[in-house]
């Protein structure tokens, strides 16, 4: 083939297209197998779910989102395919989310045609969305004041059941 191209370079020039048009969609799938990894691994060990696919089952499913253009109201239907989030708890699920908004945020910009460029924008908003409201149902931690107050609390109840008991006992 290198001989040929000297030879004649015309003639083997749509090979050599072809060749790096082949590479460049090996490399993109390579990427997205890559990530679905780390988003499998990282789903078990961070948000402690029970992942319902393999790693290339999820790739396939990251490279068909991309590919179908999923953007707006489809992230729930996304993460529905690879995680059951009914019985798990709202942190967990809020960090499904997150898990899932970072991987697509990896994934290779050229996966998008870019008239979908916009659908992913959409879709990285939406699962940003969805985070945003599950972290407000979350409780916030209390300051210290709001724990020293409930220990005041709880110690002058505690001392007026005492005191209850001890004239229940006269």
């Amino acid at each position: 083939m290198k001989s040929d191209l000297r030879k004649n370079p015309l003639r083997s020039m749509g090979r050599y297209w072809l060749t790096m048009s082949d590479a460049s969609a090996f490399m993109l799938v390579k990427s997205s197998v890559a990530v679905a990894d780390t988003l499998r691994r990282e789903l078990s060990d961070k948000a402690q779910v029970h992942v319902r696919v393999t790693a290339p089952e999820l790739a396939v499913i990251l490279l068909t989102a991309a590919e179908a253009g999923w953007g707006k109201g489809k992230a729930s239907q996304l993460i529905g395919q690879i995680v059951e989030t009914k019985n798990i708890a709202i942190e967990q699920r809020s960090r499904v989310f997150l898990l899932m908004r970072e991987a697509m945020a990896k994934l290779p910009l050229t996966l998008w045609t870019q008239d979908k460029l916009q659908v992913r924008r959409e879709l990285l908003e939406e699962l940003t969305r969805q985070i945003n409201f599950m972290q407000a149902e979350i409780p916030a931690l209390p300051s210290r004041e709001e724990v020293r107050e409930q220990a005041w609390r709880n110690a002058i109840a505690a001392s007026g059941k005492l005191e209850l008991q001890q004239r229940q006992r006269r």
